[in-house]
């Protein structure tokens, strides 16, 4: 019975320790798993407090050191370390690369524990980017504890962790510690995991920021101005084509002190700028002439919504053609009274010789004097009724009388009246109309007369003695070429290009002559009425100069092309067309 009571123990006592064994085991195990989702949970929970203060306080900035720098600063709370460190490489305004190697302190180390430091860094950057970067090209920076020289450790264990912003390595972050086999997977993992996600957000942004960029640099590259943007370090952030043109420049990269060197000599860029910041308004500057050009330059300081300030644009307005127009028009006005006024002097001049006794005595010096003044008051008139259809024509009211004409009378009518005028000259004056050119047109009789009588009279003036003047007319068809008729007519217009044709079909009127033509740079000035009356003055020739200004405006309100060709010493080809219908 005893015995029996002695077993039943035993076994009791077994399975008490088989029990208690078991439940040890379990809650160890429990417990394991406990401590390993704690530290899960606090690694998921530090992973999001450093996203989140990321997210906090980087908010848009595309400022990687930063993003770095917080990251560093919370390690700690994941795990032991004796240093922390980065390397980022970085873009210059300049075009060459900066490279920025960063060292936190947590516990103290000696000078070789750092160089050691670096050089692994380097090692590793080289290989990550394929450079060839040595110790000295980067710009250095030691925070955090002091420094030990009487410590021998050195660096034990260390890992890197890549920095990577839109698929391309832009530097390294280091954790390194005296102690050997100090890290572990997981600690290493969840570095990376935070990395990779503030990557993956700077990338995101940066990729919207870039777009929006685009859309921008698009809109100001295509601006006919010159447009500059200067940050608030005083570097050039954006160039636009126009003005790198403007300012003589051929190459892609631009820099602030290249722009500067531009302006030195016209400009006071540096200074402009500092006056628009300090009081904070737009600055103008008056006329500035860079490369035979002349600019308004525009400088107002940026800021954002919360008033601070980001920098300074600058804009360059051409304003040569308003320049040019400016001269034009004080030399139009000073033409014009020179055209009025050496008339009324003549006519005052004679009329004050018509007052004496002995001019009135003399019945041919009065008659004489009488005709003068009709001759200069003519010319004076002639001015005016220019003018006036000049104003007419820009002013939209000049009105055309059309009917039917025949063309032929009305060039026959044109050599009858210069006919005495080119005799004068020695000038053979002969006529060329095609037969296929119908009998009878639209158009406004008068007009088209005052256009022949514009190019006839510069004819004569300017074809010496001996020279020959032709008025030709023909029906030029849609799509053939003017060159080819003129050939077929057997024509010959000095300095005619090929290739010359029209959608409609045309009459072509045209006066030829032999004199010594017209230079090529003044051709497209003809119908110019600023440039004609001072050119006109300057020739010594007499007249106003604005017939070819009328002309344009009479064929242009006929629907019609008017147009010049000429060689210098050959002579000069004016033309214009008068639409018409060929199947009549």
């Amino acid at each position: 019975m005893s015995f029996n009571l002695v077993n039943l123990l035993l076994l009791l006592g077994i399975f008490t320790a088989v029990v208690v064994t078991v439940f040890l085991f379990e809650f160890r195990k429990v417990q394991v798993n406990l401590l390993k989702r704690e530290k899960e949970m606090n690694q998921r929970m530090y992973q999001l407090s450093i996203l989140r203060e990321l997210g906090e306080r980087i908010g848009y900035s595309l400022k990687i050191d930063q993003i770095v720098e917080i990251i560093a600063g919370s390690l700690r709370r994941l795990l032991d370390y004796s240093t922390v460190s980065y390397i980022l490489v970085t873009p210059k305004p300049d075009g060459t690369r900066k490279i920025e190697y960063n060292i936190n302190l947590e516990k103290p180390v000696n000078k070789k524990f750092i160089d050691d430091n670096k050089k692994v860094m380097l090692k590793s950057l080289n290989i990550l980017l394929g450079k060839d970067f040595q110790v000295d090209d980067l710009e250095e920076t030691i925070s955090g504890t002091i420094t030990d020289p009487t410590s021998i450790e050195s660096v034990g264990s260390f890992f890197n962790v890549p920095i990577v912003i839109g698929d391309s390595p832009v530097g390294l972050l280091n954790i390194s510690s005296n102690q050997k086999n100090r890290y572990k997977k997981e600690e290493v993992e969840i570095l990376y995991t935070i990395m990779n996600q503030a990557s993956d957000a700077v990338t995101k942004l940066q990729h919207v920021l870039n777009v929006e960029k685009g859309k921008l640099n698009s809109m100001v590259a295509s601006m006919a101005d010159g447009v500059l943007m200067i940050d608030n370090q005083k570097q050039l952030s954006v160039i636009n084509t126009a003005a790198k043109l403007m300012l003589g420049f051929s190459g892609e990269n631009v820099t602030i002190f290249e722009v500067l060197d531009a302006l030195a000599t016209t400009f006071d860029l540096r200074n402009k700028l500092q006056d628009s910041m300090r009081e904070d308004r737009l600055v103008i500057s008056p006329a500035v002439t860079l490369n035979n050009h002349f600019f308004q330059i525009l400088i107002s300081p940026v800021k954002d919504k919360d008033k601070n300030f980001l920098g300074s644009v600058v804009l360059f307005h051409d304003i040569t053609k308003e320049k040019e127009v400016e001269k034009m028009r004080e030399d139009f006005t000073n033409m014009m009274v020179h055209e009025l006024r050496s008339p009324l002097t003549g006519i005052k001049g004679i009329a004050s010789l018509l007052e004496s006794d002995r001019v009135k005595q003399d019945e041919k010096k009065f008659s004489e004097f009488v005709n003068l003044i009709v001759t200069n008051t003519k010319d004076m008139l002639g001015l005016v009724n220019d003018l006036l259809d000049v104003a007419k024509l820009e002013s939209g009211k000049f009105q055309l009388i059309k009917k039917a004409t025949p063309i032929r009378s009305v060039i026959d009518t044109r050599i009858g009246s210069f006919k005495a005028l080119a005799d004068e000259g020695s000038l053979e004056l002969v006529s060329h109309v095609d037969e296929k050119v119908p009998e009878n047109l639209e158009f406004d009789e008068h007009k088209i007369s005052q256009v022949l009588n514009n190019f006839l009279s510069n004819s004569i003036k300017f074809t010496n003695a001996g020279g020959k003047i032709t008025i030709c007319a023909f029906l030029l068809p849609r799509g053939i070429d003017l060159a080819r008729t003129v050939v077929e007519q057997k024509l010959v217009w000095p300095g005619i290009k090929q290739g010359i044709s029209f959608q409609d079909n045309y009459l072509v009127v045209a006066v030829t002559d032999t004199g010594e033509g017209i230079p090529a740079d003044k051709i497209d000035k003809l119908f110019n009425k600023f440039v004609q009356l001072e050119n006109t003055a300057k020739s010594g020739k007499k007249g106003t100069g604005l017939g070819l200004v009328v002309s344009k405006g009479v064929v242009e309100a006929h629907n019609g092309v008017i147009g010049v060709f000429s060689e210098a010493g050959e002579g000069t080809t004016f033309y214009f067309t008068l639409p018409i219908n060929i199947n009549k």
